[in-house]
């Protein structure tokens, strides 16, 4: 059984897309549309002492998703507005919106072991399903996969040859074959559809042992799969609506789950209500993160 911390970080309205990257930590608070970063590995250990490790940066969009890249400094953001590039604590507009930034935003993506940049869109009103995910390369943002509502979770594998992607609205995961040389999924193949209660999945991460650990928002859990898409375990979480986990520290084994407010409806287990990250150590280690190649942007 894993034994959870809460983190005694800034408390988040929606605590997303976590990065553990060049020796510290990142993740976003999507509404309130700041950029948080901890310039520590050992992220068990912070106290509220360690403000100077803490940095916060106001965004100038509703961020949903961010990625390192070979720059410590440097990362790409996808936001409703299209792709940004921060540099330190500033932030330009590389690439504008595919879609119509009215009705929705980018969500949630990554990029590939060659550095291309794949993030999908969700719909404001959760209806009718024109989201999409995009391959954002040499400056053009390509759909691949439409009729989406709430694209998530996507990660690559351990040897990059296959991705996993959720819908956090249609409530289901897929696994597709993925080519790093020409940049294309193909073989979709549907490996859980959700259908009891309001738990859906969320964002996802893998491991280096294959498995896809996935958050499952209003589940209070991770749902662990298989490289191949079969269901391994549940694992309990004291947090209600976990939104995604990201492996990182100096050996690569502390799990760190990033959440969503919780509600009346949904609270958090005692000794965590107000918490929006925590972390654990695990006997699993996770992939170094793939570079967001910021070329790509335009």
């Amino acid at each position: 059984m894993m034994k959870w911390h809460a983190l005694p970080l800034p408390a988040c309205s929606l605590a997303e897309s976590p990065r553990y990257a060049h020796g510290g930590w990142a993740w976003v608070d999507i509404n309130k549309r700041m950029l948080y970063r901890l310039d520590q590995s050992d992220v068990l250990n912070t106290t509220l002492d360690d403000s100077a490790q803490l940095s916060a940066l106001q965004l100038p969009d509703e961020i949903g998703c961010v990625l390192p890249t070979a720059k410590a400094n440097t990362w790409v953001a996808l936001g409703r507005q299209g792709g940004w590039l921060i540099e330190g604590n500033s932030c330009t507009l590389k690439l504008h919106a595919p879609f119509d930034s009215g009705k929705h935003r980018f969500n949630d993506g990554r990029a590939d072991t060659n550095g291309r940049i794949w993030i999908s869109t969700l719909v404001d009103a959760r209806s009718p399903a024109t989201a999409a995910l995009y391959r954002i390369e040499s400056g053009k943002a390509e759909l691949k996969i439409n009729d989406l509502i709430v694209g998530n979770g996507l990660a690559f594998s351990p040897k990059g040859d296959s991705v996993f992607l959720s819908d956090t609205r249609h409530k289901c995961i897929w696994r597709f074959d993925y080519s790093v040389e020409t940049g294309e999924f193909s073989n979709r193949q549907l490996i859980k559809q959700y259908s009891e209660g309001t738990a859906r999945p969320d964002g996802a991460c893998f491991s280096s042992d294959g498995s896809y650990w996935v958050a499952i928002l209003e589940g209070y859990r991770l749902d662990r799969f298989s490289e191949r898409g079969e269901f391994v375990e549940s694992i309990e979480l004291p947090l209600a609506k976990p939104t995604m986990p990201c492996f990182g520290g100096t050996q690569g084994n502390v799990l760190l789950v990033c959440s969503a407010q919780a509600d009346e409806k949904f609270p958090n287990k005692p000794g965590f209500e107000n918490t929006s990250l925590i972390a654990c150590k695990t006997d699993f280690t996770g992939l170094a993160e793939n570079f967001a190649n910021p070329h790509h942007l335009v």
